[in-house]
Parts: C-alpha cells; structure tokens; sequence
C-alpha cells in the first residue's frame, strides 16, 4: 500500500492518494462502466491522470481518500467544498460527497462503506453541518447508496444530465449532522 491509513472500517480502508496510485485512477477513469454514470465522457491518459493528480487529488480544501480492500485500491470517495462557502470551514459548513468504485468490486458493500466512514469524518471531524450529494435519475445504485446512510431526496435538476442518448433529471440528496448523530 502507497499512503498511510487515514480511516479504517470493517471492510475498507481510506488512504490519500498517492503518484503510484494513478495507474488505477486513469483506469477507473477510462472504464466506460464508471465515467458513463459519472457524466465524464472524455478519455484520460497519463498526462491528464497526472493533472488530475495535481490539480483536484492534492488539494488543501477537498478531501480525496482511495477506497482499499485488503490494501488493493478499488475506488474514490471524497468531500469537496460547498458552493455556498468560501471554504468548507467557513459559513454554511457544507461539503458534497462523491463516490466512485471499480465495478469489479460493485455490490459487495464497500461503497455503502466508505461512504459512511467519510461522512462520519465530516461531521465528528470537520464539524460540518449538511453533507450534500448528487445522483442521476438512471443511476439506482447511487442512490440507493445515499439513501442507506440517511440522505433525503431534496429536489431534482431536471433534465440536467445527459446519459446514453438521453437527458434525465440530476436529484440533489442532503444529510444534517442531527440526522446522521440520530442513526
């Protein structure tokens, strides 16, 4: 493993990500299984891995962590500032979620589980407030996902995604720190 363990759970471990761990990040990225529900139909090769690892993985306001089991890295799962903040520390202490893993590793739980360990961190350890997320409307598993740790369903962006030849709405989930402190 490339990084120190920065949260464990039962299943997974959180770890930051690391260089050697760009040729699994430019491979998930490629993967049309993963990038197809993400909405990021453009190819990646090493030099935008590289950037990408630069620019959005090493950043001080986000926080970026590779999903492992049994220390083979098998996704991302992150919280990245709030639009309605300067920063996530700041005024509206909110932080969106998002969440990727390797479709050989779908289904077995582990997404349900990083997932929770992050948004446990962002509540007992950043002192946040909200944790929002988005889904499509094609997309059951994710939300499904968000809909087990206790996000609620707050709206939809209609039509705001487009996904093989169709346009669906983008729905907008949220979570408040009494929520989760209830569960």
């Amino acid at each position: 493993m490339p990084g120190p363990v920065f949260l464990s759970g039962d299943s997974v471990t959180l770890r930051p990500p690391e260089r050697g761990d760009l040729d699994a990040i430019q491979r998930w990225m490629n993967d049309p299984e993963l990038w197809r529900p993400a909405l990021d139909a453009k190819p990646m090769n090493g030099a935008l891995a590289e950037e990408f690892f630069e620019t959005t993985l090493t950043t001080e306001d986000d926080v970026k962590l590779v999903v492992c089991v049994d220390d083979e890295p098998v996704g991302m799962v992150s919280l990245t500032a709030s639009q309605y903040g300067p920063t996530a520390t700041d005024r509206a202490r909110s932080m969106e979620l998002a969440y990727h893993l390797d479709p050989e590793f779908h289904g077995e739980g582990y997404g349900s589980e990083a997932a929770g360990l992050v948004v446990e961190y962002g509540f007992t350890d950043l002192n946040l407030n909200r944790i929002e997320a988005s889904a499509g409307a094609f997309n059951d598993a994710s939300q499904g996902l968000l809909e087990s740790l206790g996000f609620q369903r707050e709206g939809a962006r209609r039509d705001a995604a487009y996904y093989r030849g169709d346009y669906y709405d983008m729905l907008t989930y949220g979570l408040l720190r009494e929520e989760w402190d209830g569960r």
